[in-house]
């Protein structure tokens, strides 16, 4: 990092609470953890977070180009409303870590209820052991479970939303593509959150916040050096959808992501292409946010991703 982006991270931190400094500082690089490290890393992150009560819960195994996919499936419990939409949650971190049946239940079990809708959430093969485009395909077999079986679990086939964090709002816009390509599922809305939109992470974000704010430039290459196989692939858009040929067509999208994030600049102009090519988009760039939100101020974020999935795929939803 250089002087003067030393001096603004300086003036930046000097202006939020203590805690949240000390979270973002606290973080050492994703290489010098190792892949073992963010997978215990993230599941210390989670495991204290309480499941938000009258939620179901079950597990299935759906079926996969690569095997059984296990997933979670969340419903609100006591409902007595229309059919329920469903939110296929694609987990994130760092592509390598995240996973677990467990891992996000405070997070579905508070979407779930708060919605309110049907969260389905796959336990995707993770890299190094199952490199790209593994993880990708299980996700993509679930998502056309839903579109399949969603009347006979007694869900709303036209209400489908896709999201997800970091990674996993990766793997949501290029499910979010990979759908309009196919003709189907046809999505209501795309939740992408703080994501990796493209792989080569050379946007002035990635070096004005290189250090400092949670996520750093150098850790682009941990994940995506454990995600592919060659370094070709991190120009296809199934990884960079940034870089697909054509956003027009795709479902609407609703976009969050951190002011102080090296993720910014590639958000925003994704969020710009889909603007361009006339899908509808909301994009939120929250004020003084790293990669990681201020856990004070966390709810705030998550009310705008549960306002935004209740106006897609809510039971009052258009």
């Amino acid at each position: 990092m250089n002087e003067r982006y030393e001096q603004l991270r300086e003036q930046r931190l000097a202006k939020i609470d203590e805690d949240y400094r000390a979270l973002l500082e606290a973080i050492p690089p994703l290489s010098m953890m190792g892949v073992e490290g963010v997978r215990m890393g993230m599941a210390a992150m989670t495991s204290s977070r309480e499941k938000t009560p009258g939620v179901s819960m079950r597990d299935v195994e759906i079926a996969g180009p690569n095997g059984p996919v296990p997933t979670r499936i969340y419903a609100p419990e006591n409902y007595s409303g229309p059919k329920l939409g469903v939110y296929v949650h694609t987990h994130p971190g760092g592509f390598v870590g995240g996973g677990g049946l467990g891992t996000w239940d405070w997070m579905n079990t508070l979407l779930a209820a708060k919605v309110p809708c049907v969260v389905v959430a796959p336990d995707f093969r993770l890299p190094p052991e199952n490199r790209y485009p593994k993880g990708l395909e299980d996700c993509w077999a679930v998502l056309q479970w839903v579109e399949r079986q969603g009347l006979a679990q007694g869900w709303d086939p036209a209400r489908i939303a896709v999201g997800g964090g970091c990674t996993g709002g990766n793997f949501a816009a290029v499910l979010s593509l990979m759908a309009r390509d196919a003709g189907g599922p046809k999505l209501s809305l795309q939740i992408l959150e703080s994501w990796l939109a493209d792989a080569h992470g050379a946007t002035p974000s990635h070096e004005e916040f290189a250090e400092g704010y949670g996520l750093r430039h150098e850790d682009n290459d941990f994940v995506i050096g454990n995600y592919i196989s060659d370094e070709s692939q991190r120009k296809d858009w199934r990884v960079s959808p940034l870089l697909v040929e054509s956003v027009a067509g795709v479902a609407p999208a609703l976009i969050t992501v951190g002011e102080w994030d090296v993720l910014r600049d590639e958000d925003v102009a994704y969020g710009d292409r889909l603007k361009a090519a006339g899908v509808p988009v909301d994009v939120h760039v929250i004020p003084q946010m790293g990669h990681f939100p201020n856990p004070r101020l966390a709810h705030e974020l998550h009310e705008i991703h549960i306002k935004g999935l209740a106006a897609a795929i809510g039971p009052d939803a258009a």
